[in-house]
């Protein structure tokens, strides 16, 4: 009876555990110094788009010269990614005070912010099956 149940058990965690088919390859240039960190921020859904350091998966690498590629996990689906050169290292995008980014950044698609902030659907692509490779071009102010 025992073994019956830790049977259930571990077949209800493999069940349980997501299932991830899909890599999105992030690689990012443009990088014009090796100061500070390069953030890149995942984002599923509207929700937490371009919302201060809200992000459904976020990675911290540190400036480099050359291109920086990471790595993303996810189950397939529609996802907007984006990418800031935080050269003064306090952990976030600086804006002017309009709001305006004074740092370097890119976004999915090539988006870039002129009258308002962009929005997670001009942002968005699909990740199907496999690898899905991704590259933003930071550029600056």
């Amino acid at each position: 009876m025992r073994c019956r149940v830790l049977t259930l058990a571990a077949a209800l965690a493999v069940v349980a555990a997501p299932a991830f088919a899909a890599r999105l390859i992030v690689t990012v240039d443009g990088l014009h110094s090796r100061q500070g960190g390069v953030f890149i921020g995942l984002y599923a859904s509207p929700a937490k788009f371009l919302h201060g350091n809200q992000t459904d998966a976020m990675r911290q690498v540190s400036a480099a010269g050359g291109p920086i590629t990471v790595e993303f996990d996810v189950p397939p689906g529609t996802y907007a990614v984006g990418a800031f050169h935080d050269e003064n290292g306090n952990g976030h995008l600086d804006t002017n005070f309009l709001g305006q980014p004074v740092e370097g950044y890119a976004l999915s698609n090539g988006i870039r912010a002129v009258f308002a902030k962009p929005t997670f659907y001009q942002a968005a692509f699909r990740i199907g099956d496999g690898d899905t490779p991704m590259r933003l071009h930071i550029r600056y102010p």
